[in-house]
């Protein structure tokens, strides 16, 4: 009979009172290292959502603002120069309401001056994009008689008869200008900052809500943070405060002249560029639209070289240029909403192109007007 196999299940080997010790410890390290790593995760997230939801409140618009895009986070003001519509109205509430006091308030970043033009309301003008005639009085009620475009169409026809483009806008009625003038116990025109003294800083708060609540607008929290922290920085000696005539609203010359007495150094003046201004539209032929884009690039600081008809056909409004990183060139795209920028070495030089287009560095295309 065969023997009977035995089994021996080894001994364990005791592990010694200080190597368990150690065995948990570095366990209990490893697990604070991986709760840390979370913790320190969670906040960098945390920290990233509250900054991105901060960014996003600061740029949002009002409330009150008219066809708001709450996805479109870019802001209105410009460090260099940002130019603001205010419209009083009637009744904000009615669409067809009247436009009863017109300013363009032109804030210069670069030199750190405002000043405020008081427009004529009651003097016949051609409205913008084909709206007829009539009085600024009735542009915002004409607008809004086709889907809601009063703005839209006053800031355009204020781009057609002045030659500058509006960034922002502020439409307010009386009721809502007596709310925020109570606030801070009336404005001076002339020295806005004096609104802004220390003893008013404790009502911003209000005042901002006041303002939310009282005007439609397109400017954003941080527009409106920018706009008091450069005010507060002004005096009556950087202002100055125009009331129009009829001759200079109705007169370029007399305007563009006004303008540009009020435009020191810029960077698009510091380049000194000269531009040639081309009129490239057809069928029919826009006049005079050679013309009013010499002004408005000369009302952004340019030199205009000389203006023409275009003899090379063009699809839509164009800049062409040796260095698309020039100031001119950006002050340009930007005030006449221009997308396309071509570099002169890309044009078909066997095209009958204007020879003005290959002596000066940039050329402003028109195609289209307002």
């Amino acid at each position: 009979m065969p023997k009977a196999k035995v089994f021996y299940k080894p001994r364990k080997k005791k592990t010694p009172v200080n190597a368990k010790g150690k065995i948990i410890a570095r366990k209990l390290k490893k697990k604070i290292k991986l709760f840390a790593f979370a913790f320190f995760a969670v906040g960098i997230a945390a920290l990233v959502l509250t900054g991105v939801s901060a960014y996003k409140f600061a740029n949002a618009p009002f409330t009150g603002a008219t066809n708001a895009d709450f996805n479109d986070t870019e802001g209105i003001w410009k460090e260099d120069e940002t130019n603001i519509l205010l419209m009083h109205v009637n009744d904000l509430s009615n669409k067809s309401a009247e436009i009863e006091d017109l300013f363009l308030i032109n804030f210069d970043g670069t030199n750190h001056r405002y000043a405020i033009y008081k427009i004529p309301v009651d003097e016949e003008i051609e409205y913008a994009l084909n709206y007829g005639k009539g009085t600024l009085r009735n542009v915002y009620k004409t607008g809004n008689q086709d889907q809601d475009r009063g703005i839209y169409i006053t800031q355009k026809t204020i781009l057609k008869q002045f030659a500058v483009k509006i960034d922002g806008y502020v439409v307010i009625d009386k009721s809502g200008s007596e709310k925020l003038l109570s606030q801070i116990n009336g404005i001076n025109p002339s020295d806005l900052s004096a609104s802004l003294r220390l003893k008013n800083w404790p009502k911003i708060p209000s005042l901002v809500s006041e303002f939310r609540e009282t005007t439609l607008t397109n400017l954003k929290f941080a527009d409106l943070y920018s706009i008091i922290t450069f005010t507060r920085q002004t005096s009556e000696t950087s202002s100055k405060v125009v009331e129009l005539t009829k001759y200079q609203l109705l007169d370029a010359n007399q305007w563009d002249q006004l303008w540009q007495e009020g435009q020191s150094l810029s960077p698009v003046k510091h380049e000194a560029i000269k531009i040639f201004v081309a009129n490239a539209s057809a069928n029919p032929r826009i006049p005079g639209l050679a013309n009013w884009g010499t002004r408005v690039a000369q009302n952004t600081g340019a030199s205009v070289l000389e203006a023409d008809n275009s003899f090379v056909e063009f699809e839509e409004n164009t800049i062409i240029t040796d260095n698309p990183e020039l100031a001119t060139v950006r002050k340009l795209a930007q005030t006449l909403g221009i997308k396309k920028v071509i570099h002169i070495n890309d044009l078909n030089r066997d095209q009958d192109y204007n020879q003005q287009i290959f002596r000066t560095q940039v050329t402003l295309v028109l195609v289209t007007a307002l």
